[in-house]
């Protein structure tokens, strides 16, 4: 039996890579005759990198720089196989992973080291740069990676402001005439799923910054600071983004850098379903295995789950989901390639114990379901 398995990751405690190394383990410990092949995956958030170098043989390099309050971290870029390519992920140095809830600020948060990430890049002589977007705790607009890159911002006193959310609202002018050259001449593919706009009720405070902290005052804030970094950029540079689709991406990151280049705008999925033979393994597998942390209706918006169902449906193949957690409006993705939905869990458990004992979990819920795949 020939098994593809496609996987997320387990965002907070098993990467996608960890995920299937896994299930390859369990499949075989309970099948003897069966076939793995492994494709660790990401929609452009937390894992990109990993991923991509994964299936281009690359690697990574370290760089430090600030994390989202301004602390100094190891930040990484990856290098593709071809040894042209370097790809970033916003989630790295601007990510939400590991910030307790309690401490979650999007007022103060900056994204300065995700244009610090991209700035390396370009530094080291890499013209082809993929950066994947999602996962971040971020809602200023791209203010932060634009000033990395050499953008200043300025209020109506003419004082340099501190790239952040809450200063957004106060941005009078900016001077962009020390951006980074090198950013003219690269070809930039952006890896994002998000379709929300700059600002406005589908905008980045709107959809994404509660999530990150914001009060329900502080949404209304940061809504009214992307506003005016649009009217800033538009009126400054004659770039237009407020109803540019996608541009709310990470906290309006994606916005905000597409005022200094002209990237390539693609489903995170499909970047890295290009980097593999991923179409062609399942159209020749038996059974598909997908999964992520956790499965609910939202993953109908083309989260990777729906979008491996999609593509195995295409080719008339079984699909099989193990997630940390499975929603009972889950079902709905039936209609779109997922045969059937596991959850890790083994009764009533907290998320915390979950997350603690995952990667046990994981193994007993595959092994159990090969032993179920054994007797067809």
């Amino acid at each position: 039996m020939k098994i593809a398995v496609a996987m997320d990751s387990y965002k907070g405690c098993m990467s996608a890579i960890t995920c299937c190394d896994i299930i390859a383990k369990a499949l075989t410990d309970a099948m003897v005759d069966c076939d793995i092949l492994k494709y660790p995956m990401a929609d452009g958030g937390e894992g990109t990198v990993d991923c991509l170098v994964f299936a281009t043989r690359g690697r990574k390099e370290y760089i430090t720089v600030k994390g989202v309050f301004g602390n100094e971290m190891t930040g990484y870029i990856g290098i593709l196989g071809d040894n042209k390519t370097a790809v970033i992920e916003s989630a790295c140095a601007s990510g939400i992973q590991g910030i307790p809830k309690n401490k979650l600020d999007p007022m103060k948060a900056s994204s300065y080291g995700t244009g610090q990430l991209i700035r390396a890049a370009l530094e080291k002589g890499y013209r082809k740069i993929i950066v994947g977007f999602g996962g971040t705790a971020t809602s200023d607009g791209g203010m932060g990676a634009l000033a990395a890159l050499g953008m200043v911002f300025f209020d109506k006193n003419n004082t340099v402001l501190s790239p952040c959310g809450a200063e957004m609202i106060n941005v009078d002018s900016i001077d962009s005439t020390s951006v980074i050259k090198e950013l003219e001449n690269a070809q930039i593919e952006f890896a994002c799923d998000v379709e929300n706009v700059y600002h406005g009720k589908e905008g980045a405070a709107y959809v994404f910054s509660a999530q990150k902290g914001a009060t329900p005052e502080q949404v209304v804030e940061l809504d009214a600071g992307l506003e005016n970094l649009a009217k800033i950029f538009k009126k400054k540079l004659n770039k237009d983004i407020s109803n540019v689709s996608g541009s709310g991406a990470a906290g309006g990151l994606v916005g905000g850098l597409m005022t200094v280049c002209k990237p390539v705008i693609k489903s995170g999925f499909d970047v890295i379903l290009s980097y593999t033979d991923l179409e062609d393994t399942i159209k020749n597998s038996d059974i598909i295995i997908t999964g992520e942390g956790r499965t609910d209706s939202q993953t109908k918006y083309g989260k990777l789950p729906m979008r491996v169902g999609m593509l195995s449906k295409k080719y008339g193949k079984p699909v099989i989901c193990i997630s940390g957690s499975v929603t009972k409006d889950a079902e709905v993705l039936k209609d779109y390639g997922i045969n059937s939905l596991f959850s890790i869990s083994r009764g009533p458990i907290s998320l915390e114990d979950s997350m603690r004992d995952s990667e046990n979990l994981l193994y007993l819920q595959t092994f159990n379901i090969a032993g179920l795949l054994g007797l067809l």
